[in-house]
């Protein structure tokens, strides 16, 4: 039975306990080895706001069949213990759930970088493609070129027409015809009392002619030099010499 309000020794399984209670409460105690003598009980009974009394017998503790306090609810370790066999699958399926979760983001990740390879991979083959052809095309333009710079601007016939429709007036007559290069002619002209400004005159209106010169005095005063460049007769075809010039730049 437990005290209302005093004080009392009690045995333990080591040492001695003094009690102090107050309705029902304890509110005070102290322990020694052995039994405490007068002067520690004295002590003990001031400490707790009693009046000194004389010193008790222990009691030995009685085991009862039900606690004295309210069992409220079992501790965290037995209610783990009652769980434990769901706890621990349960905790075993969070951890693989994890880890799939984690080897599924992997497999995403490699996955996205194999397409990211591959789709450099193509685009590389194409860009080295379109410059392949893009070096085909500068060498075949090269080529172009240099066979454009071989073909004579104007055909021979028309040049010596247009030569003959522009001397038929002065009454003068070709007596040499030579083309350094496709792109320049010289003609030796015979006529009486040469007239040069005439001559530059007739073969810049001929329209086969550009940059006419004359050179006066070979093989008597009968006979001058007519140089000229030729005209391509191809519409917006450049000269050939400066296509020859580009094609050796190339």
């Amino acid at each position: 039975m437990l005290f209302r309000s005093g004080v009392e020794l009690l045995e333990c399984s080591d040492g001695i306990e003094a009690r102090a209670w107050r309705d029902g409460a304890l509110y005070a105690s102290s322990w020694w080895p052995q039994t405490p003598g007068t002067a520690d009980w004295v002590t003990f009974c001031r400490g707790a706001g009693v009046a000194p009394q004389q010193q008790p017998a222990a009691l030995s503790p009685a085991w009862r069949e039900q606690p004295w306090t309210v069992v409220r609810g079992g501790s965290l370790r037995d209610t783990f213990a009652q769980y434990q066999r769901l706890a621990v699958p349960a905790a075993l399926a969070l951890v693989l759930l994890a880890a799939a979760w984690q080897a599924g983001a992997l497999a995403r990740v490699q996955m996205g970088r194999m397409q990211l390879d591959a789709e450099i991979a193509a685009s590389s083959q194409k860009v080295s493609d379109i410059l392949a052809a893009r070096n085909r095309a500068e060498n075949d333009l090269a080529a172009i070129r240099r066979l454009l710079a071989l073909r004579p601007p104007s055909p021979q016939v028309r040049l010596m027409a247009a030569a003959a429709k522009a001397l038929g007036p002065l009454k003068a007559t070709i007596v040499q015809w030579t083309m350094p290069n496709p792109a320049t002619l010289e003609v030796v002209v015979a006529m009486k009392s040469p007239d040069p400004r005439a001559l530059v005159l007739a073969f810049q209106q001929a329209g086969a002619f550009d940059d006419v010169s004359v050179d006066i005095g070979r093989g008597g005063t009968d006979q001058v030099i007519v140089r000229a460049r030729v005209r391509s007769t191809v519409a917006g075809e450049p000269s050939p010499a400066a296509a020859a010039d580009r094609g050796s730049d190339s």
